[in-house]
């Protein structure tokens, strides 16, 4: 299933389950009610997309049944244009970020691939939603996009086996990993982190949906596209990471508890260009969404 965080007219907040390729939204606890779900009453419905994905065994077949009803889909729809999509996880618990997973990305940037995944963190703070502005403060030089596969983790666990790392992984999302670029090779150059460049306040755009697991069965073979202006910049798929979701989930769990909640950016493809106040950047992952967003200048 999709679900979406959205903020309704009257500045509430409601979790949707997306349906159908227009993407309508429905009023997940509405139609838990209608379904009678948990006894019907709101406080046993999920309040985030992270803790629907995470009940999607005890939820999903009852859903099925009142989203095939059409007039229990009317009592829950959520009126076109009367809401605005969030951010599905507004605050991860943590932005763990992979670089340099794409060969290609790797040689345009002047270096090598590592013989084991590069980690950094990103703020959550740098966090917003589709349609939120990218906002590029004047004194901050060259800022570039970065699109990648978001992966959402819904358990926890220490020296996670590659086997058994797909179990933590309770669904996906598409994530722009704004860099700082000027700021990032001076850090580079110091030898540095590079979290200041990377946790820029709006420079972690993630959205629109949280896609479960269980809609993406081979989260290996998805195209990743980002556009500007309309522009291609980044087109390549997630066959080309060098270091697989399991890997990167067994090698993380070496060093440190993942918990639920938890991201992992699992790093962009060849292509990274600038941005600019004035420009629209799209990414796409395939069977995941689009996630527009803007650029401003503060």
């Amino acid at each position: 299933m999709r679900f979406a965080l959205a903020e309704v007219s009257d500045g509430g907040e409601r979790l949707c389950v997306v349906v159908g390729g227009g993407g309508e939204l429905y009023d997940l606890g509405g139609l838990m009610r209608e379904a009678g779900v948990g006894g019907g009453a709101v406080a046993d419905a999920p309040g985030t997309p992270l803790e629907a994905a995470m009940a999607l065994p005890v939820i999903g077949e009852a859903l099925g049944g009142a989203l095939d009803d059409d007039a229990m889909r009317e009592r829950a729809a959520l009126p076109e244009g009367a809401v605005r999509l969030l951010a599905p996880l507004p605050r991860p618990n943590r932005i763990l970020a992979i670089g340099r997973n794409y060969a290609e990305h790797a040689k345009e940037s002047g270096a090598d691939v590592f013989e084991e995944p590069i980690v950094f963190l990103k703020a959550s703070t740098s966090v917003v939603g589709p349609d939120a502005p990218i906002e590029i403060p004047d004194w901050l030089g060259r800022v570039d996009f970065e699109a990648e596969l978001l992966v959402v983790l819904g358990k926890g666990g220490k020296n996670v086996s590659e086997a058994d790392a797909m179990d933590l992984v309770v669904g996906y999302s598409v994530f722009n990993d704004v860099t700082a670029r000027e700021v990032q090779r001076a850090d580079q150059g110091r030898k540095h982190p590079w979290f200041r460049s990377k946790s820029v306040d709006t420079f972690g755009p993630m959205g629109p949906y949280l896609v479960t697991a269980e809609e993406v069965p081979d989260p290996h073979a998805l195209r990743v596209t980002l556009s500007v202006n309309g522009e291609t910049k980044q087109d390549d798929t997630t066959a080309s990471m060098v270091y697989r979701i399991p890997t990167l989930i067994a090698f993380l769990s070496k060093w440190f508890l993942l918990e639920p909640g938890d991201v992992i950016a699992t790093g962009t493809p060849s292509g990274i260009g600038a941005i600019v106040p004035g420009d629209v950047v799209e990414a796409t992952v395939e069977g995941i969404g689009t996630l527009r967003n803007p650029v401003v200048a503060v």
